[in-house]
This record gives C-alpha cells, structure tokens and sequence, in this order.
C-alpha cells in the first residue's frame, strides 16, 4: 500500500532530489561596468518602460503592502532567468513582461548583478537561527520546515535552505517576502499561469496544496520569520 501511495504522490522523493541539484549552475563574477549599468536601468529605466525602483524600492526592498517583491540580495543567475521567463510569457505578469521583453541579454544580467549586488533585506543569520524554534502549532510552519511526506510533500526549507534564506544560486529567499507575494506565486504556480519551474516541481507541489495551506505558509515566510529577520536596507553593498 506505501508502495502505491509513493506512485500516486506523483513526483517521487528522488526527482525533488534530482530537480533541485539539476538546477545548480556555477555563478558569474559581475564586472564594475555590469553593476553600474544595471543601477542606471533600476533607478532610471530604458525607453518607453518604468524605471525597476518605481515598484521594487530604492534599494531593491520592495513594495510588501503592493506585493512587489525585494530583489536585493537575492542570486544574479536566479534574478537573470526570472527576467528571460519574463521576456518568453513563462511568467506572467502584466508590468513585468513588457520591461523584459525591452531589455537586452546584456541589460538583463547588469540589472540582475546590480540588485545581487545589494544587501538583503533579511539578516540570513538571524532567519537561520529560528530554524528549530518554528511555532510547531502552526499549520504553515510545519509544512514549511517539515513538509508532509504521506501525501508527497517536502519542507520548501529542503531546497530554498534553513530558515528559507535561499541557496544561491538558483532558489531564491523565502524569508522576508512579503506573505502576499508568496502566495500570489503559489497561487501561479497552482493554476498554470507560473511554468518556469524545472520539471514542472513549483506547480506539482503548488497544486498538492490547499488555499489555506497556502496562507499558512506564505504567511510563516512573510510574517514569523519575515518580521523577525527583517534588517534595514539603506546600504548598498560594496559601498555602492
């Protein structure tokens, strides 16, 4: 019966496994010149398409209260590719698309280092610590940290790292975005709007959920641990 159970569950411990470590590329050393022309598009935009900091903040912090996702800190290559999926509609978002779809090869990975570039919003040091003090009574954080393997679902902690502070350079911060974001993602993913995941990973996982799974874990993300790591954003790394 366990046997049957693990056919059914769809997608099988080892292709998580396989899925994640499949995405593991090695990452660029981002130039002077790459990080200038990226901070140039960010804070003044390219013909006929809003500047990035109309919607992503100053200092890449993001906008929570509108669900526009904080950029800084996070991996250039994982930064690049969300654009190029922007560019070919695996994304789908109605400011987004446009600007990546402006922007060339090159404007897309100055734009990408120049935000990698910036430091976190979270302290990843302080998100990590809360690792083993999650509140266990809360549905969110248990699949968060622990997942639920009888019905084929693994802690996002397994691959976006202790705490959900990302693994560079493919998976991307957990902690500290905004819980609205999180769950619009889930939401993509879940419906079919989102497919730029590998194997199809995000939104097999995604549609496993319920709608208020989904809360609880965008929430323990955005709001527990979010709230708790939360450091400011004025410097810019690298004295920028």
């Amino acid at each position: 019966m366990n046997r049957n159970r693990k056919k059914r569950s769809g997608i099988s411990a080892a292709a998580i496994v396989s899925a994640c470590s499949v995405l593991w590329l090695p990452t660029e050393i981002a130039s002077a010149g790459d990080i200038a022309q990226g901070k140039s598009i960010a804070a003044n935009g390219i013909t006929g398409q809003a500047p990035c900091m109309a919607c992503h903040g100053a200092n890449g912090e993001g906008m929570a209260a509108a669900g526009f996702p904080f950029l800084a800190g996070l991996p250039a290559v994982y930064l690049e590719a969300q654009l190029v999926d922007f560019a070919q509609g695996k994304r789908k978002q109605a400011v987004m698309e446009p600007i990546a779809k402006a922007l060339s090869a090159e404007q897309k990975k100055a734009v990408a280092v120049w935000y990698a570039s910036l430091k976190p919003v979270i302290d990843p040091a302080h998100a990590v610590q809360l690792q083993d003090s999650y509140p266990k009574g809360k549905m969110g954080a248990w699949l968060a940290q622990r997942g639920d393997w009888s019905r084929g679902l693994p802690a996002c902690v397994q691959c976006h790292g202790p705490g959900g502070v990302g693994v560079a350079p493919t998976f991307p911060a957990l902690a500290g975005q905004s819980a609205m974001y999180i769950k619009n993602q889930l939401l993509a993913w879940k419906t079919g709007t989102r497919a730029d995941d590998a194997h199809g990973l995000m939104a097999h996982l995604a549609r496993k959920l319920t709608d208020e799974e989904i809360d609880g874990v965008s929430a323990y993300f955005g709001n527990d641990i979010g709230a708790a790591a939360a450091s400011a954003t004025t410097a810019q790394a690298g004295g920028q």
